[in-house]
Order: C-alpha cells, then structure tokens, then sequence
C-alpha cells in the first residue's frame, strides 16, 4: 500500500491504516518523544497523543510532506506544548563532577563504557528540547537537512548552524567531564 493510499484510508478514518502507522512509525514517535523530554513515560504519554491526533490532524494533511515527515512535526510540537505547560526546566545536578570523579577511581574497561555514556548522556541533557530534537532526527534517525528544514519550519542554513552549536556544546562538556575521569 503506497503512502497515498494510507494518507486517504487514514482521512476515510480506516482502523488499519492506523495501525499500519504505528507499525511503521510508532518507535520513531517515542524515540523523538524521548529524546526531547528524557522521561520515558512522559514520552510515551506523547506517542499515545500523537497517534489519537492523528485521525482529526491528518484531515488538514496537505501532502506536501511525507507522513513521517509530518508525524516528527506532530510529535515535536506536542513535545514543546508538554514543556510549556508543565514548565519543566532541566537542571543540572551540582555534585555531578564528584559523583564521576568517584567512579573514575579504579575503573576497568566496563567502567569507561559507562562513564563514557553518562557523560554523552549529561551532555545531551544540557541542550535545550528543539537541539535534542534536532541532533536525534539528524544523527540518530539519519534524516536529510532538507526533511529537518520542514519539520521545523527553518532555512537548511539555520539547521546546519545550530546543529553545529549543538554538537559543540556536547563536545565541550564531554570534555571537561572525560577530564576529571
């Protein structure tokens, strides 16, 4: 079945279709979800929106997109809409650095492994939600810069900067973490 064809059983309210839509793009809904709100039940609490929208948005869907193009979009703006309603404001532990300081004592190979995730792991977390976004749809979904510049409704140019800001704000901060290791 051709993504037209799901696109028109989808308006017609077709049950299948829809679940064809979450076959496909369900872990691709909740990965985004995750990444920007680095709560895995709030995420999934926004898949379970995203897919409910989906039968009365899907009537203003004017194609010019593809359906996954379109489904990140629905799932970063009703990640957006969480924070700004719940107002949630990331924060930064203060005792951070001693807690991985202590684990840098005596560490074995396994311990790098994990230090080195905790690290990447904090310094995704300092981004703010549309840079998460970004870096996971660009580095971890592969999608070209061109989808990227219709979800978020931005020039090519614009995304290739602050990607670029971004992925420099988790290197500096990757490196002062791997300095006290």
């Amino acid at each position: 079945m051709s993504e037209k064809e799901i696109i028109k059983k989808l308006q017609k309210g077709d049950l299948s279709a829809l679940k064809r839509v979450w076959d496909e793009h369900s872990q691709h809904v909740l990965n985004l979800a995750f990444r920007m709100l680095l709560d895995r039940e709030q995420a999934e609490d926004i898949l379970m929106d995203v897919f409910v929208q989906i039968s009365e948005a899907i009537q203003k869907f004017r194609g010019e997109s593809s359906l996954s193009t379109w489904l990140y979009t629905l799932t970063k703006n009703a990640c957006l809409m969480k924070l700004r309603s719940d107002k949630v404001h990331l924060t930064i532990e203060t005792d951070r650095h001693l807690e991985i300081e202590e684990r840098a004592i005596g560490r074995s190979e396994r311990a790098d492994a994990i230090l080195d995730k905790d690290a990447l792991a904090y310094g995704l977390s300092i981004l703010t939600p549309d840079q998460r976004s970004l870096l996971w749809l660009k580095d971890a979904e592969g999608l070209d810069i061109k989808i990227l510049s219709e979800i978020y409704n931005a020039p090519e140019g614009t995304l290739k900067a602050r990607l670029s800001r971004a992925r420099a704000q988790v290197r500096q901060v990757l490196d002062k973490e791997t300095a006290y290791a």
